[in-house]
């Protein structure tokens, strides 16, 4: 039987459907199977030969990119039959000589990488280490110093105007955002860097962001200029988590701390695969290789692989796998305190959803809202979704006005101070005093202290007892 031409696409072509919209297609990859592991197009699917036909039948509308060998045509040509959404690669080799990402096995590219260039990979880059002092998150920008191409790693939201202006400071032209995984201790800055500047951003496949760029596989590679960002998957903190080797420097994100690491317990999290990933290939990088962790809490901000082979008190190398599983089940850590905020945030690219119960209106800079607006949400404060917080003097409490149900007295000054201080500034808290002037001040403390949902109650306690609502008045303390 006479066989019908593949028609052919070009690798410019396939790039552009697959930056954009990858759901289109389907990339196909019927080289030998160590060819493909060495290096191939991010997304691609390794398919024998002879498993061919049944790929095709379910492909539905998704064009079928085919890579193939050249001793492979006529084979390929003849089991695509009369499907009219195959199509050849045309010069596949060209996929990687024009600098487009790719997959493979990650350890060994940076390993050979190294051996190669040695401490030739330190002089020609541009690194700055940031730091937010409240959810103690190192943000990482590093950079290509002849092209000026730049990625950022790990942004923070509230820190973005702070990274924005160094970028620009420096003259570096933003190519990439990179999360090493979901956060649930802050909300990442990746979804408003991208709505000032247009950046491609990227996070692992796993997380199922539908708003991401780039969605990461292990053993991925990012150019930035002439050098390449690897990408290594590293699950067990959570199954999202990857880590970023750029020049002799791993950002590991959460999977391998300075003598620690990420907990295991939530967000799918495994102890097993954890340890998996930092003795199987985190461990197997150079021991030069110096650790970028996503967090420190002692003041630390680096240190080597081979520093932490010897020293890391739950990861060493004579540590095994069942003591490492155990270390970790005996933790009995805490949620992080911005879980319920953040995950849902970091899932929409950060740019989180207004789940606020008010809806403020603005007087000259305050936020203000009415006492039937407070009364009205009572609910919302018995279930803990909103605090309202008395700042009058104890004396007052209980006095002529008294209080509203659920109220917590912490007076305006030193005392307020030290609790907004320690407080979460994602909550939502309600400020009452006695006519609204000192919940005033107290509302805008607050916002000076980065709190982004705290209101002023207009009228305070007067206007409250004028409209007859119940008070509590607890004569007793």
């Amino acid at each position: 039987m006479e066989t019908k031409s593949l028609n052919q696409i070009s690798c410019e072509q396939v790039y552009n459907i697959w930056a954009t919209e990858p759901h289109l297609l389907k990339i196909i990859d019927l080289r030998d199977r160590v060819a493909f592991l060495q290096g191939h197009i991010p997304g691609a699917q390794w398919v024998p030969m002879n498993h061919l036909e049944k790929e095709i039948d379910v492909l539905g509308n998704r064009l079928a990119v085919m890579v193939a060998p050249e001793h492979l045509l006529e084979e390929l040509e003849r089991r695509c039959g009369e499907a009219q959404n195959c199509v050849l690669l045309s010069q596949c080799e060209r996929w990687a000589q024009l600098k487009k990402p790719l997959a493979g096995n990650g350890v060994e590219a940076i390993v050979e990488q190294y051996l190669n260039k040695g401490e030739a990979m330190k002089n020609d880059i541009i690194f700055h280490q940031l730091f937010d002092s409240e959810s103690s998150t190192y943000t990482y920008l590093i950079a290509d110093a002849k092209s000026k191409e730049a990625a950022l790693i790990d942004p923070v939201l509230e820190t973005v105007d702070r990274d924005l202006k160094l970028i620009e400071e420096l003259g570096l032209r933003l190519m990439y955002v990179l999360d090493t995984h979901i956060h649930a201790d802050h909300i990442t800055g990746a979804g408003e860097i991208r709505r000032r500047t247009g950046v491609q951003t990227a996070v692992s496949k796993d997380a199922q962001v539908g708003c991401v760029d780039i969605p990461l596989e292990d053993g991925q590679e990012l150019f930035l200029g002439d050098k390449k960002i690897h990408v290594l998957a590293t699950p067990g903190h959570t199954n999202t988590c990857m880590t970023y080797v750029f020049e002799g420097r791993a950002f590991t994100g959460d999977a391998l701390l300075i003598r620690g690491c990420g907990r295991t317990d939530f967000q799918q999290g495994s102890s097993e695969k954890l340890y998996e990933s930092v003795t199987g290939k985190l461990f197997q990088l150079p021991d030069q290789t110096i650790v970028y962790p996503g967090h420190d809490y002692r003041g630390m901000t680096s240190s080597t692989i081979g520093t932490e082979k010897m020293h890391n008190p739950r990861l060493n190398e004579r540590i095994s796998k069942a003591q490492f599983q155990q270390i970790m089940s005996d933790l009995k850590l805490a949620n992080p305190r911005k879980i319920h905020e953040a995950v849902p945030a970091n899932m929409a690219c950060g740019m989180p959803r207004d789940h606020r119960t008010f809806h403020p209106q603005n007087v000259d800079g305050i936020p203000e809202v009415s006492v039937e607006d407070v009364h009205s949400k009572l609910s919302a404060a018995a279930a803990g979704n909103i605090r309202l917080i008395d700042v009058r003097r104890p004396d007052e409490f209980n006095a002529e006005y008294g209080h509203i149900a659920g109220a917590e007295l912490v007076t305006l000054g030193p005392e307020l101070t030290a609790f907004l201080e320690k407080g979460d500034r994602s909550e939502e808290i309600v400020f009452i005093c006695r006519s609204g002037g000192r919940s005033g001040q107290a509302t805008a403390e607050s916002q000076k202290l980065g709190y982004r949902f705290t209101v002023n109650m207009t009228g305070g306690m007067i206007r409250w007892n004028e409209k007859k609502f119940l008070v509590e008045r607890n004569k007793g303390e």
